[in-house]
Order: C-alpha cells, then structure tokens, then sequence
C-alpha cells in the first residue's frame, strides 16, 4: 500500500495533469472536501464526490492548457498530511491564476478519505468562477 505522502503526491499530479479521473479514483467513495469560504463564494464548503468532479469539469473548461499544481512544502505524520501548494494557469480568456494554497489530508488504507483546502478565495472567485470576458 502506497504511503500518505505517495498518495497525495500522485493526487496532485493527475490534477496537474489533467487526469481528473484518476485524482477521483485516489479518494475513498465516502471522501469529504472542504474548501475555505462556505457562504462567501460558490465553491467554499464541503463537496462529495460528485460535485468535486463538477468542480474538475470546470477548471478543465477554464484552464484548456490545464491547472499546474506545485507543491512547495510537504509535512506527514501517520494518516494527517499537510502542505503549502501553488498553482498557475492560465484561462482560456487569457487571464493568469495563481493561487497559493494550504491542503491538510487524512489517508487511510491508501485513499484520501478527508481533504481540507485554505486559499485566497477572492483571487479564486474572480478567475474560477466569475464569468470569462
């Protein structure tokens, strides 16, 4: 079985490289996420499965040359993985995301079972969700 630190790494790689599907298949089917900001922007709050991919679907619309994701520190300790992220892409309208990030996640039996994601939601609400010029 593969290690906290390997199932989180291989995460954000398929997101970063678009293979949302297999980013999907790394989470438990009970898996929550939770995304800063419930009741300030669309995305902030918890999301299951489904409506994670509705969320990939929509980065992949946005960012056609994909959604980069570069993770700059990393901590472990047993099942509880923490770490500081950025990302970069660029919209299909041109306009530049760059977001920093910190994720905290919990890895049983080498799914991620919890997801917990701390960013700067302004920054996301205007180029994730607010509509492209």
């Amino acid at each position: 079985m593969a290690s906290p630190e390997g199932v989180v790494r291989a995460y954000y790689a398929d997101i970063s490289a678009g293979r949302f599907a297999n980013a999907i298949a790394r989470l438990a089917p009970d898996a929550t996420t939770w995304i800063l900001g419930e009741g300030h922007w669309p995305l902030g709050g918890y999301h299951d499965l489904a409506s994670l991919g509705e969320i990939h679907a929509m980065v992949a619309e946005r960012f056609p040359e994909g959604l980069r994701l570069t993770i700059d520190a990393m901590t472990v300790e047993g099942e509880r993985v923490a770490l500081e992220a950025e990302s970069y892409g660029v919209r299909a309208d041109g306009k530049v995301y760059c977001n920093q990030y910190h994720y905290l996640i919990v890895v049983r039996d080498g799914l991620i079972c919890e997801r917990r994601e701390y960013l700067n939601t302004l920054h996301a609400k205007e180029l994730l969700c607010d509509p492209m010029d």
